[in-house]
């Protein structure tokens, strides 16, 4: 990821998360400030400021997500966040996870999805490809490093990922709501 330079980069709600993890947390830290070095723009969607202070349950945690949250530009969810979502969630039930089934992707998510593909250009940072398949998300990047546990170790896969907007149609097609006079 050392090669990314002068892009705007979403960071998922998971990526934000490890960076408060006593085992890899310095990892994360080290990563987002070399993207930034790199003249990087980071960012997040509103949605993951929510998730984060939803489930930070210890008020040290929830504070240092805070002013991580000031490191970062958030980006307000709109409805075009919201559409953009909606309309992956229904593209990607057209695509199978390879047995038959289809992964079911939680709505921060699609709105995160639905972020990245308004950010027209972006890229986002996540540690969970599952929630950003194939074939609407291409792999521009990746990097590893290793949680430090006190049982085992474990290899933590970050992906930097680019939205492929011609798999989608509807995407280029969509239009912000027009209000209806009220009756």
């Amino acid at each position: 990821m050392e090669s990314v330079k002068d892009k705007k980069v979403l960071i998922d709600t998971n990526i934000l998360v490890y960076c408060a993890d006593s085992g890899y947390g310095s990892k994360a830290k080290a990563l987002l400030r070399k993207l930034k070095d790199n003249g990087n723009a980071l960012a997040t969607s509103e949605i993951s400021c929510f998730e984060l202070i939803k489930n930070a349950i210890d008020s040290g945690v929830r504070e240092y997500y805070i002013r991580l949250m000031n490191y970062i530009d958030r980006i307000p969810v709109t409805s075009a966040e919201m559409m953009n979502g909606a309309i992956l969630y229904h593209n990607y039930h057209h695509v199978s996870n390879g047995n038959g089934s289809f992964k079911k992707i939680e709505s921060p998510d699609l709105i995160i999805s639905g972020t990245v593909i308004r950010e027209r250009g972006s890229l986002l940072l996540t540690a969970n490809r599952v929630d950003f398949p194939m074939p609407f998300w291409k792999l521009h990047s990746q990097c590893n490093f290793m949680r430090k546990s006190g049982e085992k170790d474990e290899l933590v896969n970050i992906f930097l990922l680019e939205f492929d907007y011609s798999k989608i149609k509807e995407i280029d097609d969509l239009k912000p709501p027009h209000r209806k006079a009220a009756l």
